[in-house]
C-alpha cells in the first residue's frame, strides 16, 4: 500500500536532463551538450541566494526531447520546459527563473 507524503521542496523543482547518449548513435544527447554542468551551476546559484531548501535540482534521464545543442530543462510545477545552453549566463537565467515565486 502507498502513502501520500508531502513534497519536502514546496516551491520549484527543476529536472535537468543529463541522459548521455553514445556518440556513435550519431544523435545528440542533452549530457553530452554539457547538461552535468549546468545543473551543477544551477544548484549552487540556487544555495547562494539561500534557496536551499525551497528549490531541489535533479538531474533526470532522457526528456524525449534531444536538442543538437543545450540542454533540455523541466521546471515543476507550473510544468513549462526550455533548452538551455551550458554557460554560466545560462545557468543564472535558469536560476533566475526558479527564483519567481519563491
Amino acid at each position: 500500500m502507498s502513502k501520500s507524503v508531502p513534497p519536502p521542496y514546496t516551491h520549484r523543482h527543476l529536472l535537468v536532463c543529463t541522459n548521455a547518449r553514445d556518440p556513435a548513435t550519431g544523435k545528440p544527447s542533452c549530457g553530452m551538450n554539457g547538461a552535468a554542468r549546468l545543473r551543477e551551476q544551477i544548484k549552487v546559484a540556487v544555495k547562494e541566494r539561500g534557496l536551499k531548501g525551497k528549490v531541489k535540482v535533479t538531474a533526470s534521464g532522457c526528456l524525449d526531447f534531444c536538442p543538437a545543442d543545450g540542454c533540455v530543462v523541466a521546471f515543476y510545477p507550473e510544468n513549462t520546459w526550455e533548452i538551455s545552453a551550458t554557460d554560466a549566463a545560462a545557468g543564472e537565467s535558469l536560476t533566475a527563473r526558479l527564483v519567481e515565486g519563491v
